[in-house]
């Protein structure tokens, strides 16, 4: 665990922040690469794409503010400090889909089309922020006797939690997990999918890897929520509404027929 990488005179350079940076960075610049057969530009999207990092951070901060306003109690300016880490995924996901669908649509352009531009670059940017969360040491998992258990410093928040003992890098796992996704989705040719399917395979795919990993990441007892007799914690029953929408939206996607090139992007 190092939160701070290094510092520069009176700068410092922390990990998550830095991780939150590269993502936003390279998931923008992939976007920009997969648009152009699409006839978008780069500053077409360019402020959409400022539009999703705002929508997407403070969607983040807050949804995990609302979740745990003990830690921040003492002083809710540090709120805004996201690159401190505590940022829940799906507050973050929810955000940047509304803004981007708002921003889309006052635009004139597909949402579907825009969404599975995007996909892979979402599925990248987790997996990439999820290292710096194993830097900053939250979002860590339960106690484990697995060989690749961690067991974090002292002044660390796991350590705080449970103890010296190994947990599980629930971090790690879903940093790899969002990393093989993008990849994967970066290899499905969007002229055989209908507008809107890639997103949907993102939704799906991206919901039941969250569900699964969050049975091995640790919860306070406050974060779990029981309905019908089940009981698990928000971010999995966000996760099975997500993943509810995904099928919906694979399911209601016309497939497009072979040889469209969806260049009909200014199309609403």
């Amino acid at each position: 665990m190092q939160p701070i990488l290094f510092e520069l005179g009176p700068f410092r350079i922390h990990a998550y922040g830095l991780a939150l940076a590269l993502s936003f960075l390279i998931g923008s610049l992939w976007v920009s690469r997969r648009a152009r057969p699409h006839g978008l530009r780069d500053e077409q999207l360019s402020r959409l794409y400022l539009w999703i990092l705002v929508s997407a951070l403070l969607g983040a901060r807050f949804y995990y503010a609302f979740q745990h306003p003990e830690d921040f109690s003492d002083n809710w300016i540090e709120v805004f400090q996201v690159w401190r880490g505590g940022l829940t995924q799906y507050g973050g996901v929810i955000a940047a889909l509304l803004a981007g669908w708002l921003y889309v649509r006052a635009r004139g352009w597909s949402f579907l089309l825009i969404g599975d531009l995007f996909a892979p670059a979402l599925a990248l940017g987790e997996g990439l922020t999820r290292i710096g969360c194993f830097f900053n040491g939250c979002c860590f998992g339960c106690p484990t006797e697995l060989p690749w258990g961690v067991v974090f410093p002292p002044d660390s928040s796991a350590h705080w939690a449970l103890g010296a003992q190994p947990l599980h890098p629930s971090q790690l796992y879903l940093s790899l997990g969002n990393l093989i996704l993008a990849g994967l989705l970066a290899l499905v040719p969007l002229r055989r999918l209908g507008n809107g399917r890639l997103l949907a395979l993102y939704l799906v795919a991206s919901s039941v890897l969250r569900f699964v990993v969050d049975f091995a990441r640790h919860y306070a007892g406050g974060d779990y929520l029981s309905i019908l007799g089940l009981r698990l914690v928000h971010s999995q029953w966000v996760g099975l509404a997500l993943l509810l929408v995904g099928l919906l939206l694979w399911w209601r996607s016309a497939r497009r027929s072979p040889g469209t090139d969806g260049t009909d992007a200014a199309a609403a």
